[in-house]
């Protein structure tokens, strides 16, 4: 584009992941003439509409913002076409986008995704690195496609995971990367000069929707499995586990945990054979744990020593956590 008008861009996003991009395009001095994003959803235990992160970013900035179920009505097309966008820019959005909404705008549609392509498509790239215990991820800008996250591949910047990262520490980073990536190949790719690159389908791995199913620990898994685990639920969810006491059996949420020098291979994994300052002491299958926070049923979060002191009806019996009320 050698025009000299800026460049117009209809941005589609939803969560804090999408919002470093869309802030660096406004402070680039790209044109923003429609952002787009999924309707308020209800949160909180009040079960209360709260609009995305894209949406409060976008009215708080007085960019015009439709909150829509699915992009690819006739009227949202109408919408965007409207806008008459060079570009479509998408971060997180969460709906697949159709060949008549991505056809809209002459140079198409990029979208930032969270991982180092072909590697980890899908919903949830970021959780699943740090579940594999990856030392490194990234951020990759792409051409849509109607396949999932198949697109052609126009640029990517490496991340390293640190140990004391979660999904929120790495989420934050890699969307501040995603932005910086955006801002330096979009004067290229308007220019014509950036060049995609196919992805090599043999190497293509995904990264399924975060479940409930992921969230119960597995005690005869390895010690470092289940730390990495939880680093990949928290900040947005919880592990649990269960246990038995007088009353039948209990669930209890696992906010943090960490890997244990004390082994605990002598026990029977999920066993309580320890407590220090720090926390409490589980084997594994292989190795150990330290609970350091919990949340018992019908309570709030607090230390594990502290809720085990108030347990003295399990001192005498021991305790060993399971991965299912049914055993």
């Amino acid at each position: 584009m050698n025009n000299g008008r800026k460049p117009k861009i209809v941005y589609l996003g939803s969560p804090d992941f999408a919002v470093p991009a869309l802030a660096a395009l406004m402070q680039a001095g790209y044109s923003l003439p429609l952002v787009i994003t999924q309707p308020d959803r209800p949160k909180g235990r009040k079960r209360q509409l709260t609009p995305t992160a894209v949406k409060q970013f976008a009215e708080n900035a007085s960019l015009r913002v439709l909150a829509v179920p699915n992009v690819n009505q006739p009227e949202v097309l109408a919408e965007i076409r409207a806008a008459e966008p060079d570009l479509l820019v998408v971060a997180a959005f969460g709906q697949l986008l159709r060949p008549a909404v991505w056809q809209a705008a002459p140079f198409g549609a990029v979208n930032i995704h969270a991982s180092l392509l072909p590697e980890y498509r899908g919903a949830a790239p970021i959780q699943q690195a740090l579940i594999d215990g990856r030392k490194k991820t990234g951020v990759t800008l792409m051409y849509i496609a109607e396949r999932l996250d198949a697109g052609d591949m126009l640029a990517k910047a490496e991340c390293a995971i640190l140990p004391e990262d979660n999904a929120g520490t790495l989420r934050e980073r890699l969307a501040a990367l995603g932005a910086d990536l955006l801002l330096e190949k979009l004067p290229l790719l308007l220019a014509g000069q950036l060049a995609a690159e196919p992805q090599d389908e043999t190497l293509a791995t995904y990264a399924g929707k975060i479940t409930a199913a992921h969230e119960l620990l597995d005690w005869q898994a390895k010690a470092e499995d289940l730390c990495n685990l939880l680093r990949g639920l928290t900040p947005d969810t919880s592990a649990y586990t269960c246990y038995k006491d007088s009353h039948g059996w209990q669930r209890m949420k696992i906010w943090q945990m960490e890997l244990a020098e004390a082994t605990g291979n002598a026990a029977t994994p999920g066993t309580l054979f320890d407590a220090d300052k720090g926390g409490l002491l589980v084997a594994a299958g292989e190795g150990a744990v330290r609970l350091v926070q919990v949340q018992p049923a019908g309570k709030g979060r607090m230390a594990a020593v502290d809720w085990w002191r108030g347990r003295q009806d399990l001192h005498k019996a021991g305790l060993c956590f399971t991965g299912s009320e049914d055993n």
